[in-house]
């Protein structure tokens, strides 16, 4: 089982509903060890990505020019790789938060599936979460064999 992070859209004057809700797993991210700048890039992590360009640049210059052994320019990009694997998934949470998506719940579920569903269960039995449905505008007639409203 993992754990989950639900983020749901900001709604300005009040809960606008539980449809923009999204599942994000936390933890350790074997793919960001692995492929570190395209997992950055994937996630659309611009900023996190325009540093870590920025700092292996730094780092292979200081190998170019001799400054530092190339052994350990590898174990520095190595480190660096090994950073996002801890910490990629809170950067991506911070830019979900950025981007009006805060984190509203923590779910520990067997899929990103599962934990969608447990927490539209918990949302819509405390109440919070209810469907907000417009009218449809007054004067406006109905299509099909239905009378106009208000008559």
């Amino acid at each position: 089982m993992k754990l989950y992070a639900i983020h749901a859209p900001r709604a300005a004057e009040a809960y606008s509903g539980p449809e923009g809700a999204r599942a994000a797993s936390t933890g350790f991210s074997f793919v960001a060890l692995v492929f570190g700048p395209l997992w950055l890039l994937f996630r659309g992590l611009w900023l996190a990505l325009t540093g870590y360009v920025a700092l292996g640049l730094l780092i292979f210059l200081a190998a170019r020019q001799g400054w530092l052994r190339p052994e350990a320019a590898v174990l520095l990009f190595a480190l660096g790789n090994l950073y996002l694997a801890v910490e990629g998934r809170a950067l991506a949470m911070r830019a979900r938060w950025r981007s009006g998506k805060p984190m509203v719940d923590v779910v520990y579920a067997q899929s990103a599936l599962e934990a969608e569903k447990i927490y539209l269960e918990r949302a819509f039995a405390s109440g919070a979460a209810t469907w907000r449905e417009t009218p449809p505008p007054g004067g406006a007639p109905v299509i099909g064999l239905f009378p106009e409203p208000g008559r």
